[in-house]
């Protein structure tokens, strides 16, 4: 049965947790910026603690290693910065998108509101449905790179803090 053919009510139920379900994989990428964030940052500050001060202390191996891996790092944290901050521009004239509702009044927006039809309503859902799913996979795909990145970095990284904390100690 097409989306069409359902019964309006039974098209509301299925696009609000359609809806429901995209703000859903939005909250599951948050919860990994977390993680890749601290993992990052963590692993800059280690590198930069046990960095010699003196640039007459780097070998070619160490030097070559720490600036890979700090290269990948920061721009890991440029892709955690875009998924923290999407573009979240939505349909000015939504009754859903909060950048929608909070435009109107509080009059306008109850008035609006309660004189909506179904059709308008279940229009309102489509847009946003589409709109959240666009912003889930922006998040998605800025989060995978910051991951591959991580990844990627832990090997020069390693290789960095070992050589630059043996010849520290």
């Amino acid at each position: 049965m097409s989306l069409e053919e359902m019964a309006g009510h039974d098209r509301v139920d299925f696009l609000e947790k359609n809806l429901a379900r995209q703000l859903s994989w939005i909250g599951a990428a948050d919860s990994k910026i977390s993680f890749v964030f601290a993992a990052n940052t963590a692993m800059l500050g280690l590198l930069a603690a046990v960095a010699p001060a003196a640039a007459n202390d780097w070998g070619v191996v160490q030097a070559v290693s720490a600036a890979l891996a700090a290269f990948l790092q920061l721009i890991c944290l440029f892709y955690l910065f875009k998924a923290t901050f999407p573009i979240t521009v939505g349909p000015r004239s939504s009754l859903i998108f909060f950048g929608g509702v909070a435009r109107h009044g509080i009059d306008e927006f109850r008035s609006t509101a309660c004189n909506m039809t179904l059709e308008e309503y279940i229009d309102d859902l489509c847009s946003q449905c589409h709109r959240n799913a666009e912003i889930a996979d922006r998040k998605y795909s800025c989060v995978k790179c910051a991951m591959i990145l991580l990844y990627t970095t832990s090997i020069p990284w390693a290789v960095a803090i070992l050589l630059l904390y043996k010849d520290g100690v």
